[in-house]
């Protein structure tokens, strides 16, 4: 019988070379370095109906023993939780042989160091405001996730005259960065409410939002500027990290670990932010050292 098949059309199937190659990689714990580039080249040329296919094979490393697996199971029920982000920001990988490659295989990846700098850009901001103002600075963090980057920055900076709000949906989330900040009740508030609802109480020098709005879509991103835009005191900033459409690793996120983001432009971050009651010389766009994080950053009118 005649193979009818049109050679552009896949079967769903990974070739045998293929095959192989990933049952070895699961076999060993994950690539090795000198096989990244083939395994993050097999992700990337993946067709969708490819995907089961590709995960059926890694399926034993899919699980919350490596980092690509808690992604990818979701134990808290939404991606990028807080346990994720801690670990990257910690540069965890397992010391069971049978998983670690995998994590190091994640944390080597553009957007896993593009978080971290994410963080440090953020103690950046913090540094700068205690050098500016006298007084004492208030911050309010929308989705503080694991708050691994305020216990970092008090830790480093004992007699900061910071007060930071910190808001999140996710009580585990609320729990973990009470927990490791325990040490600065007095400078710490905890708010376990869904952003959309939250209401402040008081205007802030800083509004930081790391990773929160790469999940939103134009509308609520807009919805969420102008909503906490009024709450800025004087000289005041709001900055909303994003990944940048520019991101190498997307192709990762979605296949290994099922993580969708919005990803968005420069261009498209202004043209959001002009969409708001910002002026355009209000606004401006910068972004980490890689260029896969991007910063709006909005000033007080």
């Amino acid at each position: 019988m005649l193979d009818m098949t049109h050679p552009l059309v896949t079967s769903g199937q990974l070739p045998d070379e293929e095959r192989t190659f990933l049952t070895s990689l699961v076999e060993k714990g994950g690539p090795e370095p000198h096989q990244d580039k083939e395994f993050t080249a097999i992700v990337n040329n993946l067709e969708d109906d490819e995907m089961d296919s590709f995960r059926e094979i890694i399926k034993s490393s899919l699980n919350e023993n490596t980092l690509i697996g808690h992604g990818f199971v979701k134990p808290y029920g939404y991606p990028g939780d807080f346990s994720i982000i801690h670990n990257i920001y910690r540069m965890f990988v397992n010391p069971d042989p049978k998983y670690s490659n995998w994590d190091r295989f994640f944390q080597d990846q553009a957007g896993a160091h593009a978080v971290r700098n994410r963080k440090d850009y953020f103690l950046k901001r913090c540094g700068e405001l205690e050098q500016r103002k006298q007084k004492e600075i208030k911050i309010l963090i929308l989705g503080c996730g694991p708050a691994t980057d305020v216990h970092e920055y008090l830790i480093k900076n004992p007699g900061s005259r910071i007060h930071f709000d910190l808001v999140d949906f996710d009580q585990n989330a609320i729990d973990f960065a009470r927990a490791q900040n325990l040490s600065f009740n007095d400078s710490i508030d905890y708010f376990r409410i869904n952003v959309l609802r939250f209401k402040p109480y008081q205007w802030y020098d800083l509004i930081w939002s790391a990773g929160l709005f790469d999940y939103f879509k134009d509308k609520h991103f807009v919805y969420m500027i102008n909503k906490y835009y009024r709450y800025l005191s004087e000289g005041g900033e709001y900055i909303i990290g994003n990944f940048s459409s520019s991101n190498p690793t997307r192709r990762l996120m979605e296949v290994l670990s099922d993580w969708y983001l919005n990803h968005r432009s420069k261009n498209d971050l202004i043209r959001l932010a002009l969409e708001t009651e910002a002026g355009k010389d209000q606004v401006k766009v910068e972004m980490e050292e890689l260029g896969v994080n991007l910063f709006l950053r909005i000033k007080a009118a």
